[in-house]
């Protein structure tokens, strides 16, 4: 990734980020673009320069982008040896067409090259493209966290 798509990934993500945030039900609508931008900039203070941090783009045959894929390759307080995909996402126009999946291969492949044996992510429930992608690949469950809303009596 260079530094022009790295802008463009960040503005994006911060909507995209901030907006599965208030669907889960985390943060406010109005709290969202902050707590976003704060939570990707403490992630990536070096940008596309972040040591331990993988920013993958992937192009069509033509050369256009077709998506990309964010990993961490130490995943906070993880056990020396586990990377996280913190995002990864193809073009709408793109999608469909196994770009996804080739993403996701290549993000595998360039972990294992440093040397990182696990690799994890997460997806929001809602989302069963993507968790048809992730089980197809083999990723398997490893937590699930559940809410329920209750009706106060205000």
């Amino acid at each position: 990734m260079n530094p022009a798509e790295y802008d463009e990934f960040r503005a994006k993500l911060i909507r995209e980020y901030g907006a599965d945030h208030v669907q889960a039900g985390n943060w406010t609508e109005q709290e969202a673009p902050e707590r976003a931008a704060e939570e990707i900039d403490r992630l990536l203070p070096g940008k596309v320069d972040t040591p331990g941090q993988l920013l993958l783009v992937g192009e069509t045959p033509s050369g256009e982008t077709a998506g990309l894929v964010w990993v961490a390759l130490q995943h906070g307080n993880q056990a020396e040896g586990m990377a996280w995909i913190y995002d990864i996402e193809v073009k709408p126009e793109h999608r469909g067409k196994g770009y996804g999946r080739a993403l996701l291969e290549e993000a595998e492949r360039e972990t294992a090259a440093r040397g990182v044996g696990v690799i994890g992510l997460n997806v929001f429930g809602p989302n069963q493209v993507a968790r048809g992608l992730y089980e197809s690949s083999g990723y398997e469950i490893t937590t699930v966290q559940m809410r329920k809303v209750l009706l106060t009596g205000d």
